[in-house]
């Protein structure tokens, strides 16, 4: 349920260690760190629509394919306070004020996934997805209007699973675990081709690199293979996670420059070339996620002011 922002949480303590906003308010604390970006992205913009981003933590950013849902988990306290301390500190709002989940869906220590539709040009009032009512999930990847795939923990909030749903006669139906993929080790954010062969997802396995790794599988005669980890310079002795493949090139997040930023690698014959840094704040970003046209880039931003820690998601068009 929250291995996501949980593994997230723990790579930011390194990036936030001894440091902290001499700010008092939020709006000046986004002012003083927007996100630089490469050459063809224009600055990033902070999502203000009703209630998107709010004082607790948004993560595991998903838009949609034509750009007009978009996903994230949502959970209402301080994960690092929480990682770090062992002290739970509560940060965000209800979001379920309709009550829909018996235990508030976003409230600790619910982590959930949320939606919003964009609507004559602005986003709507963020509601819990159907599938999260009774199943808290995360790492939402929507691969059609009737087949979603997410991570799902298995009991300790930690070693989640791959799973997907599929909506059949108007109904999401239960999860199934997709056991070829899963290990003891936790697998996190799946992202499927459009034709539902392919898979990339990244997990904390053991490998000949350290740190948390990205793997690929196939489906052949409708069954995923064992998922092949990537080779360098995707994968490092660093923590490399968050795959976002998209057309012939891979974005993904990695610590390997001392904070978590967005790189981007192009596939070149069998290979890849050496990734370089799309995004990168004060604190750290990660999660992206891209419009099919590839106009548009969603991501994650750390804020910190004084004490308090936010993630927010932000969005930058193509230059």
């Amino acid at each position: 349920m929250r291995a996501c922002l949980l593994a997230l949480a723990a790579i930011l303590v390194v990036a936030i260690s001894g440091c902290s906003s001499p700010s008092t308010d939020w709006t000046l604390v986004r002012s003083a760190d927007v996100a630089q970006v490469s050459k063809e992205w224009k600055t990033p913009v902070w999502i203000s629509d009703y209630g998107i981003n709010t004082e607790g933590w948004e993560d595991s950013a998903d838009i949609s394919h034509d750009g007009n849902t978009l996903y994230f988990a949502y959970i209402n306290i301080d994960l690092i306070t929480l990682t770090t301390q062992h002290k739970l500190v509560v940060i965000g709002p209800d979001r379920d004020l309709a009550g829909v989940c018996k235990l508030p869906c976003g409230q600790f220590p619910r982590a959930d996934t949320f939606y919003s539709e964009k609507i004559n040009g602005q986003w709507s009032v963020p509601k819990p997805h159907p599938l999260t009512l009774e199943h808290p999930l995360t790492g939402f990847f929507l691969l059609n209007d009737t087949k979603v795939y997410f991570q799902m923990d298995k009991g300790d909030g930690l070693d989640t699973e791959i799973y997907y749903a599929e909506k059949i006669n108007g109904t999401w139906q239960e999860p199934v675990r997709i056991v070829e993929l899963g290990s003891k080790y936790g697998e996190d954010d799946p992202w499927v081709s459009h034709d539902d062969n392919e898979i990339y997802f990244w997990s904390r396995r053991p490998t000949e690199l350290g740190g948390h790794n990205i793997f690929y599988s196939k489906k052949i005669d409708g069954i995923w293979q064992e998922p092949v980890m990537l080779p360098e310079p995707i994968n490092s002795n660093a923590n490399d996670m968050q795959p976002f493949p998209f057309v012939n090139s891979l974005y993904f997040m990695s610590d390997r420059e001392g904070k978590p930023e967005i790189f981007m690698s192009a596939k070149e014959g069998e290979g890849w070339i050496n990734p370089e840094v799309v995004v990168k704040s004060k604190y750290g970003v990660g999660e992206p996620t891209l419009t099919d046209d590839g106009k548009y880039l969603y991501f994650v931003q750390l804020f910190a002011l004084d004490e308090k820690l936010n993630l927010d998601i932000m969005y930058a068009e193509m230059a």
